[in-house]
């Protein structure tokens, strides 16, 4: 594809959000006037403010003898994807003395799941893999 098509691709693509957004705006503003309910439009610019800054977790100096859960974060839907599987396989032929316990989180890939978290501290889990694979 030439640069003069990936650019007008590229300006139409611009175009067609600036133009839903003032389609939403619109919307928005003729249905305060007439009396309806106000919908909330979010803005999808990016703010100066920086995330918190959270500090790693420790290294572990090793694996034997440890429980590390391995965290499918349910980016394809319910049914996971079979790569913490097969890490799963991976640990119990090369690292046996490694305990490994699979689990889909909750919820979509960007929704926190407090229960599990809550589990794997209870049940002394030493580590945690969290892997979106496909």
């Amino acid at each position: 594809m030439n640069r003069k098509l990936l650019w007008s691709n590229f300006r139409l693509g611009i175009t067609a959000l600036i133009l839903s957004g003032i389609i939403t705006t619109l919307v928005a503003c003729s249905a305060n006037a007439s009396g309806d309910e106000l919908i909330t439009i979010l803005n999808p610019a990016v703010t100066e403010k920086l995330a918190e800054r959270v500090p790693l977790a420790p290294r572990l100096d090793k694996l034997e003898g440890k429980t590390l859960y391995l965290v499918d974060m349910n980016y394809e839907g319910i049914l996971g994807t079979p790569v913490m599987g097969e890490m799963q396989a991976w640990f119990a032929k090369n690292m046996p003395g490694v305990k490994t316990v699979l689990k889909l989180k909750s919820g979509s890939y960007i929704s926190d799941d407090p229960a599990l978290w809550k589990e794997i501290a209870e049940n002394g889990g030493d580590g945690v893999i969290m892997g979106v694979a496909g």
